[in-house]
């Protein structure tokens, strides 16, 4: 019986124990016997005699390719070739000793699996993220080139440093959290919406006397702004509301050049500040540090924020 086994273990090309009991797991299966199993594993006829002595054996019958595991062949698909994928095994059995609960009927066939050629290769993330990784590190290093110190204070910033105090300060210098009217923009937007219609775009007069070739400092020099019979002043009463046949420091008759409507009701004592102050600097070419002072648009006209 044992050269049987091991005869059938041969042509199996598994080993002997392993053979032998999954023969008598078929074997109690089949209702047959041991020896008939083992016998025609081995490729004997039932009840043939073990060969003599010096007598080479029968060759052994191949086994069955499923039965040794052996992969198999399966033709060529239209999409692709195929490509045998065997399920691994376990260690037990890699080793040599018999997988639990196996038998030699229930031995794991080899799974073919169909790979079409041309098929896009995976990726372990998707393009864009790919190109993300590209581009935002080249627009970090040509801002780091164009702005190596950051945003300019006054265009992109919102901050600077004060070098006497090492505070936070805004960009012209005032307190953080304060906020500066721009009075010569003011201003420009009043003369465009209240002035420009009387006394030119440019200031080249019209309907109302010019502003430009030093006629505006001609009439209210400097010092005069925001007197009580000045430039200011001038604008809010306007020609109706003025106490003298004249105005200005060279004497110009009321409604000599024009009607000069009043706006003291219409703007507000800081809007007429900052329109005469556009006038003086624009028109008149006084700087703008001096005509502030004279008309009166420093210090207290800072309005604190939240």
């Amino acid at each position: 019986m044992e050269e049987l086994i091991k005869k059938a273990a041969e042509a199996k090309g598994l080993p002997a124990a392993m053979v032998e009991r999954s023969a008598a797991a078929r074997a109690k299966a089949e209702g047959t016997t041991l020896e008939a199993v083992l016998r025609e594993w081995a490729g004997e006829e039932a009840g043939a005699e073990p060969a003599a002595e010096g007598e080479a054996p029968a060759p052994a019958a191949e086994a069955p390719a499923e039965e040794a595991g052996e992969a198999v062949e399966t033709p060529e698909a239209e999409t692709g070739p195929k490509v045998e994928v065997l399920g691994p095994r376990s260690a037990e059995v890699a080793e040599g000793g018999e997988e639990p609960g196996a038998t030699a009927e229930s031995e794991p066939e080899p799974v073919a699996a169909t790979v079409p050629t041309g098929a896009p290769a995976m990726t372990g993330f998707p393009r864009w993220l790919a190109a993300a990784f590209m581009v935002i590190p080249t627009i970090a290093v040509l801002y780091a080139m164009l702005a190596p110190d950051g945003p300019g204070c006054g265009v992109a910033g919102q901050l600077e440093i004060d070098p006497v105090t090492g505070e936070a300060v805004n960009c012209d210098g005032s307190d953080y959290g304060e906020d500066v009217v721009d009075f010569f923009t003011m201003g420009d937007d009043l003369y465009v919406a209240r002035c420009a219609a009387c006394h030119g775009a440019t200031g080249g007069g019209g309907a109302g006397p010019a502003f430009t070739g030093g006629a505006v400092l001609t009439t209210f020099p400097a010092g005069s702004c925001s007197t009580a019979e000045g430039h200011v002043a001038w604008v809010a009463a306007g020609s109706s509301g003025w106490p003298t046949p004249t105005y200005g420091a060279n004497a110009k008759p009321v409604g000599g050049v024009g009607v000069m409507p009043a706006f003291g009701e219409s703007l507000t004592a800081e809007e007429l500040a900052a329109v005469v102050l556009y006038e003086r600097v624009n028109f008149g070419g006084e700087a703008l540090a001096d005509a502030e002072t004279d008309c009166g648009l420093t210090g207290d006209e800072v309005t604190a924020t939240p």
